[in-house]
């Protein structure tokens, strides 16, 4: 049976007491054998009144909240380990070394209060390094659990991207399938990319830049199919020139898209347009899509499913290192994402 974790750290503070109690007193009465009689007989009860200080008032009274029997186990072990140390001196100690001491008699009340205090110092350090390494310790583990659940909280973000994107293009093809069914074939073949990209590339943590703007282009080529000619679409990747390869959260920058497409050109049945720009500086990515809205639609207006998990997947990802901003204006709309990269 291997002994507790702990054990360990305990086992070596009472060794590093030992030693430096050993050499320290050694040094100073200039007699390390004398030194070494007096921690050897004296250290079983220090480690004992450690333990029951430990295991007993701290943690079983103290850490719940049991004050009266904390303090009756306070008080009681000052006395009960204020008179065994006093036993183990006036018997075992004196006799040997200190023989000028056995003049007062063994119920001395200031050597058995000098006793007690000299031992619960110990105590005292003994019983906070090891909760200072417990509050430690739980510090890590919370950290851990807060990892892992905001880790959670951020695939599910993540999962709910895929039905979501399949909703508005599954949306998409039930329209261009009654209006313009001759359309299908090559819409088929590009949904057929995108869903690649989503099973091969989505669950990772992270996807070169490239590929994650190889995804937009074939989620806009679907989209230009459904609006034809009454779309002007422009998109300025200037980060592609001359940049190192980038890696991003995938999936990331699919949901400015859309929102363009849902709440621009598909409420307007005249001309629209969209802008997406992307551009890399000082190694900070800013991608921004800016789009036509009617002018009849009230303004906020509703973004959707998609910006909101956009925005608590980027608090996840980023913390206060990312800007999202959206500007609503009458007859346009400007969202900008702004974050750090490695």
């Amino acid at each position: 049976m291997k002994p507790p974790r702990e054990l360990w750290p305990q086992s070596l503070f009472w060794l590093c007491f030992f030693l430096f109690e050993w050499l320290n007193t050694g040094a100073y009465l200039d007699n390390f054998q004398q030194s070494l009689c007096q921690i050897s007989v004296q250290l079983p009860l220090l480690i004992v009144a450690g333990y029951w200080h430990l295991l007993v008032t701290v943690r079983r009274f103290l850490l719940h909240g049991r004050m009266t029997a904390f303090w009756i186990s306070l008080i009681a072990s000052l006395f009960v380990f204020g008179v065994l140390r006093r036993t183990i001196s006036y018997n075992l100690i004196y006799p040997m070394y200190y023989q000028f001491a056995l003049a007062k008699p063994f119920w001395y009340a200031p050597k058995i209060l000098a006793e007690a205090m000299q031992l619960h110092l110990v105590v005292a350090l003994f019983v906070a390094v090891d909760l200072v390494r417990h509050a430690l310790k739980q510090q890590n583990l919370s950290e851990t659990y807060r990892r892992e659940k905001m880790s959670a909280e951020y695939r599910l973000l993540q999962s709910q991207v895929q039905p979501h994107f399949l909703f508005n293009t599954l949306n998409n093809l039930t329209s261009v399938s009654i209006q313009q069914p001759e359309k299908m074939p090559n819409l088929l073949q590009r949904l057929a990319g995108l869903l690649s990209y989503q099973l091969h590339e989505s669950h990772k943590d992270s996807v070169p830049l490239s590929k994650e703007i190889a995804y937009l282009k074939d989620y806009i080529s679907l989209e230009q199919i459904r609006y034809g000619e009454r779309l002007d679409i422009q998109t300025n990747f200037s980060y592609l020139s001359g940049s190192p390869q980038v890696m991003v959260p995938p999936m990331l920058l699919l949901p400015f898209v859309e929102n363009a497409f849902k709440h621009g050109a598909a409420q307007t049945e005249g001309p629209c347009w969209i802008q997406i720009n992307l551009s890399l500086t000082d190694n900070r990515l800013i991608f921004s899509v800016e789009n036509s809205v009617p002018t009849d639609i009230p303004i906020p207006f509703r973004s959707g499913l998609g910006l909101t998990n956009l925005k608590k997947r980027m608090e996840i990802l980023f913390s206060e290192s990312c800007e999202l901003v959206t500007m609503p204006e009458e007859g346009q709309f400007l969202a900008v994402l702004k974050f750090n990269i490695d």
